[in-house]
């Protein structure tokens, strides 16, 4: 090859065929051309591929330190297998730039010793490139033929391809560890060396070789058989590695790490990784004991309900389950609720499918019930009526109630009227019996209809009668006054009173009867005044029969509503002023005005009064 800047760049496409997926010639590559004119120079070439499929794409250097440039030149191609075909450009695709011929390359790719051979011509375009040249070229790739995975304490043999093999410690190489394709280290754990290959004088960069060492761990855990069945169990776990498959005393290996439905005894159990390292472990599977129930408690139904309980105490092989139903269903918890009286068989089951039974029976409930009760009516239409109640059954003590009302322990409730009533018996548990009675009523005498007059205040002179029903024959008593056919009364004093009312069959009903107190027409109020300080008539002044007269608000208003005088919270005597006639001290015009009286009465009785009063000279 000849250039005028003897920059030689070389892409090497490393797509070989597999049928359909094209084999992968990605990777770091060196090698040398021969150019095909006696006595021109042999070149070095370090090269490096990236390929998608088909297509190739990289970079290509001169390895030669001695040449005077050594820059990059970019490739491209394609792969039909075994064939690879490619151009050199610069970075942009074009292959015109001065002082530069770029190449295009035809090699053969070999799996075997990982190497490209071929030939290689000048890309002449009568510009920047007009000579013409050709020659072969021969590229090496570092593979690891022998396997990167080995067992534990078995022999390490590596076979690589490439020239002149060097094996370093580190990517430094400055510990040499052996020279050529076949290399046996002793070495306990997964281990990176460093490779390189050497050609016409150059040698490569470091590649990284990894060797990783299998050192296998499986553990492997025994569930025991019982029930005298072939029920018992081996899990395994495997770790350390991938692609893992397992078998039990030689048999064939399976990816499934359980072995199921096995009887007592010892097993070996292996498991094999991808490179074929195993690790195994022996395993004894030995028969369990079967469940065992020690106690059932039991909580009896109660108030005719079906809330009774039992509870399993029971031993055995975790997890253990339940089952009242003689093993139609099962549950994981010990207790069984909203049972009514009867008898029951109660199963455990352990992990192993070994079954156990005991029987209990639940006492059937013993409900309070009323039996019966007496009833007695009310008499003279009062609220006498009475009724009682006798029970059965329950757990004592047992309480009563009419109506909802509070529980007590007697069982009669006195003092009725007539009508219907809801009664209950409580046990001690809290269980309930109710039973509607009705009590009848009865005749009597109705309350009366009675009139009455106030009294004039301190005249006693207030009465009261009786509007007595025709065809009725009552007698009467008023504040405890001997029973008489009397329908009417005089002479009496503003107050309560208490009118008994009694028929013939000797029955009573009492009313209270109020009589109030009339003082509101025996005050005197005059309807004018002159208050020109003549000594006659100057004041407006009150008059009444009794002694005082308590005035609460006194107010004065002008024939527009203006408040002229306010006064409140006073008490008088007969014949005391209440108004002068005067505002703040000065008189008032001659006129017609208006005022309000609120007053009590020594009884006290409240009265306001609304009146006129004229102002004269």
């Amino acid at each position: 090859m000849k250039r005028r800047i003897r920059l030689l760049l070389f892409i090497l496409l490393t797509t070989v065929f597999n049928s359909v997926d094209a084999q992968s010639i990605a990777g770091y590559w060196v090698g040398i051309t021969t150019p095909s004119v006696p006595g021109q120079k042999i070149f070095n070439y370090a090269l490096t591929l990236t390929q998608a499929n088909f297509t190739i794409s990289g970079t290509a250097q001169s390895s030669n330190p001695n040449l005077p440039f050594s820059g990059l030149v970019y490739v491209s191609g394609t792969l039909d297998n075994p064939i690879v075909s490619f151009s050199e450009s610069d970075k942009n695709g074009s292959t015109a730039v001065n002082d530069v011929c770029f190449w295009r390359a035809k090699l053969t790719y070999s799996s075997v010793d990982e190497s490209m051979l071929g030939t290689y011509e000048y890309i002449e375009n009568g510009t920047t490139c007009r000579e013409s040249g050709s020659g072969k070229m021969e590229l090496y790739r570092i593979v690891l033929k022998s396997g990167t995975t080995y067992c534990k304490g078995q022999p390490v043999n590596l076979l690589l391809t490439g020239q002149n093999i060097r094996w370093y410690s580190s990517a430094a190489k400055t510990t040499l560890l052996a020279t050529g394709n076949r290399y046996s280290p002793s070495i306990t754990k997964t281990t990176t060396f460093y490779v390189t290959q050497t050609l016409y004088q150059n040698e490569s960069p470091a590649i990284p070789i990894t060797v990783e060492i299998s050192d296998p761990v499986v553990k492997a855990i025994s569930n025991n058989t019982g029930c005298d069945k072939a029920n018992g169990s081996i899990s395994v776990t495997a770790s350390g590695s991938t692609g893992w498959q397992y078998n039990l005393n030689n048999g064939p290996f399976q990816r499934d790490p359980l072995f199921a439905g096995l009887r007592p005894g010892s097993y070996t159990v292996v498991a094999k990784d991808t490179a074929g390292c195993q690790a195994s472990q022996i395993v004894a599977i030995t028969p369990d004991t079967g469940p065992t129930i020690t106690a059932l408690k039991s909580t009896p139904p109660h108030c005719e309900t079906a809330n009774g309980e039992v509870s399993v105490v029971a031993s055995g092989k975790e997890p253990l389950t339940y089952s009242i139903n003689y093993g139609q269903s099962y549950q994981s918890s010990p207790l069984f609720t909203k049972l009514a009286g009867g008898a029951y068989t109660l199963r455990a089951r352990d992990a192993n499918g070994c079954e156990t039974n005991s029987a209990v029976n639940l006492p059937a409930a013993n409900p309070v019930s009323i039996q019966g009760t007496a009833i007695t009516p009310t008499s003279c239409n009062q609220s006498n009526g009475q009724v009682s109640l006798s029970v059965s059954g329950g757990k004592t003590p047992i309480e009563y109630s009419l109506d909802n009302q509070p529980f007590q322990s007697n069982i009669i409730f006195t003092g009725l009227k007539a009508g219907t009533y809801l009664l209950t018996a409580k046990d001690a548990e809290g269980c309930t019996a109710s039973q509607s009675v009705s009590i009848a009523a009865s005749a009597g005498p109705s309350l009366s209809d009675v009139e009455t007059t106030p009294e004039n205040c301190g005249q006693a002179n207030a009465t009261l009668r009786i509007n007595e029903p025709a065809g009725q024959l009552f007698v009467y008593s008023l504040n405890g006054s001997p029973y008489k056919p009397v329908t009417s009364y005089s002479g009496l004093k503003a107050g309560t009173y208490t009118l008994l009312t009694k028929d013939a069959n000797n029955c009573a009903v009492s009313q209270t009867i109020v009589i109030g107190l009339d003082c509101a027409n025996l005050i005197h109020l005059p309807t004018a005044f002159s208050p020109n300080r003549d000594t006659y008539n100057d004041e407006l002044k009150v008059y009444f029969a009794f002694p005082s007269l308590t005035i609460t608000q006194f107010t004065v208003y002008d024939r527009w509503g203006t408040v002229i005088y306010n006064r409140a919270n006073f008490v008088l005597t007969s014949g005391d002023s209440i108004w002068d006639g005067q505002q703040n001290g000065q008189p008032i015009p001659v006129g017609t005005y208006t005022y309000r009286l609120d007053c009590q009465f020594p009884n006290g009785t409240q009265t306001t009064y609304r009146e006129s009063v004229a102002l004269l000279n």
